[in-house]
């Protein structure tokens, strides 16, 4: 497909041999199957080759609330040629801006890209050159021309933005308006008015606090707790002043940038946290026999965790796709009946996107 690609880029395509290669295009990895689109398209090749490709393409990809993405499926095999999402991803929207294609998701795109390098994880030197290559050709088809433009928004009739552009890549204008304000079971329209040239880039968020029991939920995660003792038995009621393993597993479909969770406990418990000297050593040596079979590599799971009283708070800059399992001890303090919040997950900057376990109540007796 490399080879296909140079040559038409020459004007010396080989439409024979680019034609046995889309039959085969089963064999060809991702990666494969996009250079070999370039081809075609520089080469003259077969239309409905090259709609197909797209096509095919595009069914792969992984789209959240304003990202989307590709991920790799070259396998572990994969790594001896420096394959990864990001390469995946990069190459394939330089594919779609090369070939003209104008799809209407290469901004979102385009902002995976941007968001998964603050991830400060840029694995190899591929990485590099094909990220810079595909924001390059982002770059000179969409933000070649300086931002010259007005801008007038309004939210339920209201005017809430009303600025101006001019040769100002970075700006960043913001309003917030109280949810109280608006009528509530209405339908609220939001008016963006834009005039004079230049790409306009807006988002827009509400922020709320539902009254009542949260049931289970799942908007892009899954995530379940569950309470068992030292030995892996699994609880329903909890002796005072005992340890129990606090198990979280959570399901994450696709890679997920930015990710926290939020694991809040009863007031009967309290997190014991390991760095104390006071804690017993040979709890946590327990405790970590039980992790170490679901250990994962540190870069494709949580890489910064929080232990407070209450709950404990779990971040992850780029969570990998699989199942995830956290396990921390907690000790019983006092015996009652108390409530049980559920935990949660989130993507920080797209908070849409999130998982919730059911609440329910626990039992500490004496």
């Amino acid at each position: 497909a490399y080879a296909l690609y140079a040559l038409a880029l020459l004007g010396k395509p080989e439409p024979a041999f680019a034609e046995k290669l889309y039959k085969e295009r089963e064999d060809l990895s991702m990666f494969g199957q996009t250079l070999l689109l370039k081809a075609l398209y520089h080469g003259k090749g077969s239309l409905t080759a090259q709609t197909t490709l797209l096509q095919e393409l595009m069914n792969k990809i992984k789209v959240t609330v304003n990202l989307a993405h590709f991920e790799d499926d070259e396998g572990k095999s994969g790594r001896w040629i420096y394959s990864s999402n990001m390469r995946t991803t990069a190459l394939s929207l330089q594919a779609l801006i090369e070939t003209g294609s104008n799809h209407p998701l290469v901004h979102s795109i385009a902002r995976w890209l941007v968001e998964k390098r603050k991830t400060k994880k840029w694995m190899t030197t591929q990485e590099n050159v094909y990220v810079f290559y595909a924001l390059n050709s982002f770059y000179t088809k969409y933000e070649n021309v300086q931002p010259d433009f007005s801008i007038d928004i309004s939210l339920a009739g209201k005017r809430i933005i009303k600025d101006i552009f001019k040769n100002e890549r970075s700006k960043v204008v913001q309003s917030e308006l109280s949810i109280s304000s608006l009528k509530p079971g209405k339908t609220v329209p939001l008016k963006i008015k834009k005039k004079g040239d230049g790409t306009f880039y807006y988002d827009v968020r509400m922020s709320y606090a539902p009254k009542g029991e949260l049931p289970p939920r799942d908007e892009g995660f899954t995530i379940i707790k569950e309470y068992t003792s030292l030995d892996g038995k699994p609880l329903e009621t909890i002796k005072a002043g005992s340890l129990v393993v606090v198990n979280l597993k959570i399901v994450v479909p696709k890679e997920s940038l930015y990710v926290v969770v939020d694991d809040p406990l009863p007031a009967g418990l309290e997190a014991v946290n390991p760095t104390f000297v006071t804690e017993s050593q040979e709890q946590q040596r327990q405790l970590a026999k039980l992790s170490n079979k679901n250990k994962k590599r540190w870069w494709r799971g949580f890489n910064h965790i929080e232990m407070h009283d209450d709950r404990v708070i779990l971040f992850a800059d780029s969570l990998a796709p699989g199942i995830h399992t956290h396990q921390y001890l907690a000790r019983a303090l006092t015996f009652g009946t108390f409530h049980a919040p559920g935990s949660k997950i989130e993507e920080m900057y797209s908070p849409e996107i999130f998982g919730r376990s059911p609440e329910w109540t626990l039992r500490i007796h004496k």
